[in-house]
């Protein structure tokens, strides 16, 4: 059988350089005079969906002590994508044909520009390769006294399958609760891809990658990545003396 892994920016200050990483990010907007959250057509605000048309992009400054990775810390105005160099890229687009788009950007530290850097939108979902009667799932619910305390209580719940789910999760948004994937399982006799996406997981969205597109990565010496087993949740993968340290070393 298979074995999955989540893609992780590594947390090891000798990979990372600087543990901040990002310095800045330098939009490409046109001078509307609004700020880029209030347009649409910026990439920041394109959430998992195909893009048709030109979008208005942005460079990314690191620190100047901030190592060059294959793999660039997300987050910011563009935490829903990725960033990653051309040999990245070369390896993952052999392996998925569908549901994905590169947006060529530049990384700048300070006087040295990169521009074999691409902004990774992918906008397929695989939420059927879960397997949620064995996923550990989490249901932030509100307390009867939340508009004084803003307090809520963790509660699992269990579900069968994949519309009894999406029920929770509608029911959720709707109260303005929120719905985590503490722990995934995954179905890995219906799995057909190598690189998929899923939702409602830990960290929002992640990225998962099979054994053997992992261990193409690994032996193409690509950079900033680290692997975590999917059946690892992240309390588990990072937790002192646990499978991560002895990989790859103290954070």
């Amino acid at each position: 059988m298979m074995k999955y892994f989540k893609i992780n920016f590594s947390l090891s200050p000798k990979i990372r350089g600087n543990n901040n990483y990002i310095k800045n990010y330098k939009l490409k907007i046109p001078p509307t005079g609004k700020l880029y959250w209030e347009i649409p057509e910026f990439i920041g605000n394109i959430y998992n969906e195909k893009i048709d048309f030109e979008p208005y992009l942005l460079d990314i400054e690191l620190f100047a002590n901030s190592k060059i990775n294959d793999l660039i810390m997300d987050g910011g105005p563009i935490s829903s994508q990725r960033i990653i160099s051309g040999k990245l890229k070369s390896i993952l687009e052999k392996y998925r044909k569908t549901g994905i788009q590169f947006f060529n950007i530049n990384i700048l530290r300070k006087s040295e520009i990169f521009n074999d850097y691409w902004l990774l939108n992918m906008y397929e979902f695989n939420q059927e390769f879960m397997d949620l009667k064995n996923s550990k799932i989490i249901y932030q619910k509100k307390n009867d006294d939340f508009n004084v305390t803003y307090s809520t209580t963790d509660i699992e719940i269990q579900t069968k399958d994949l519309n009894e789910f999406n029920h929770y999760i509608e029911r959720a948004k709707e109260k303005l609760e929120i719905i985590t994937i503490e722990k995934i399982a995954l179905n890995e006799s219906i799995i057909v891809e190598d690189f998929f996406m899923l939702k409602y997981v830990s960290e929002g969205i992640s990225y998962y990658v099979s054994e053997k597109l992992k261990q193409e990565i690994e032996d193409a010496g690509c950079t900033g990545i680290e692997f975590q087993p999917s059946e690892l949740s992240y309390n588990e993968w990072v937790a002192q003396d646990g499978e991560r340290e002895k990989i790859y070393g103290k954070i």
